[in-house]
């Protein structure tokens, strides 16, 4: 075991001594030419339930009050039902509701339909512009029924 002055400091006094540990592994730097083969993998996660039907759990009932359970009617006459999803969007979508999407936190607006008729409740206030007759359904829950043009 020998002892040398740690190389580039002020102080001689300072030793580093020691036997080297095991060495280093190297790695081989990446082929420019394998990004461009390689297939790009991505993955989209859903909810592994809808949220529209959960599991059997009873809901708290309050004296003289139903459960809160809104109608959602589309411009083209389809009835849905807004109850237990956690946004407007999911609960379009848990009843095959194609409705275009990219952020579902209310930044783009890309989600944007006309609300005709209805009073919904923002989240969170999107970041998006928006029209005053539109909502984004990615960040909105209806607080009465309503009726919304895609």
């Amino acid at each position: 075991m020998s002892a040398s002055p740690l190389p580039g400091s002020a102080n001689e006094d300072f030793n580093l001594s020691g036997e080297p540990e095991t060495p280093a592994l190297e790695l081989e730097p990446l082929q420019a030419d394998r990004s461009a083969t390689a297939p790009l993998q991505t993955e989209l996660f859903l909810p592994a339930d809808n949220p529209e039907q959960p599991e059997t759990t009873p809901q708290i009932e309050f004296d003289g009050m139903a459960p809160p359970r809104l109608a959602v009617q589309l411009g083209d006459g389809q009835q849905l039902y807004f109850q237990h999803a956690r946004t407007l969007l999911e609960s379009l979508e848990a009843q095959q509701v194609d409705v275009h999407y990219q952020c579902r936190e209310g930044y783009c607006g890309s989600c944007r339909v006309q609300l005709l008729e209805g009073q919904v409740h923002y989240l969170e206030e999107p970041m998006a512009w928006i029209n005053a007759d539109e909502i984004l359904p990615c960040c909105c829950i209806p607080r009465s029924d309503i009726k919304i043009k895609l």
